[in-house]
């Protein structure tokens, strides 16, 4: 996420945005190169709302913007080498903003025909998770461990793994009382409503 002080921030400022690759290769490919450890924490996530099961009530679709066709990677590459962006550049940033997308696809600086995108705080919440993985690679014993949210092809969700975390050592716990929360029983009824449909 996003804490107001990285190169995306001062195209959107104000804006929480997040990070992803199409790939975990093209993703491992980013964070070396810009140096980001080897702790990882990585996500694999799905649009919500398109899904056969989905979890919540959102069913509005993506809005995503083609940064590859406005060459949005080269305002990228000048943001990093703190480089002036010219006017046609800024009045591309703006439109983008006007626009108020969900995500923006763009170029990949580490791998050829790849795909990074920048999803913004209101794309962010369409997506459902379907695996976290955490690997310490800095630990001498390089501990990790995975969090699925959704198996199978039909990406059936496990509603109740929502609630779970990593403690110390990759350790995966379940937040107490998750299974009463209010996030839990939505994303349960949706779920089950989903099931209905499809058995009808």
């Amino acid at each position: 996420m996003n804490q107001h002080d990285g190169r995306h921030s001062k195209l959107f400022s104000g804006e929480r945005i997040s990070y992803w690759a199409d790939s975990i290769e093209t993703a491992q490919a980013e964070v070396k190169k810009h140096d980001s450890g080897n702790n990882l924490l990585t996500f694999w996530a799905y649009d919500d709302a398109t899904s056969t099961f989905p979890t919540t009530s959102n069913s509005e679709p993506l809005i995503i913007i083609d940064g590859i066709e406005l060459g949005f990677k080269n305002i990228l590459d000048k943001i990093e080498n703190n480089e002036e962006i010219s006017v046609e550049e800024k009045r591309i940033v703006e439109k983008i903003s006007d626009e108020r997308p969900d995500c923006l696809a763009y170029s990949s600086h580490t791998k050829d025909a790849s795909v990074n995108f920048l999803f913004f705080e209101k794309g962010f919440r369409k997506l459902a998770l379907r695996e976290v993985r955490l690997r310490l690679g800095n630990k001498k014993g390089k501990d990790s461990n995975s969090i699925v949210c959704a198996m199978t092809s039909d990406y059936s969700p496990i509603v109740e793994n929502y609630g779970c975390y990593f403690e110390s050592l990759a350790k995966v716990c379940m937040k107490p009382g998750y299974e009463q929360s209010d996030e839990y029983k939505q994303r349960k009824k949706v779920y089950e409503d989903s099931l209905k449909k499809v058995q009808h």
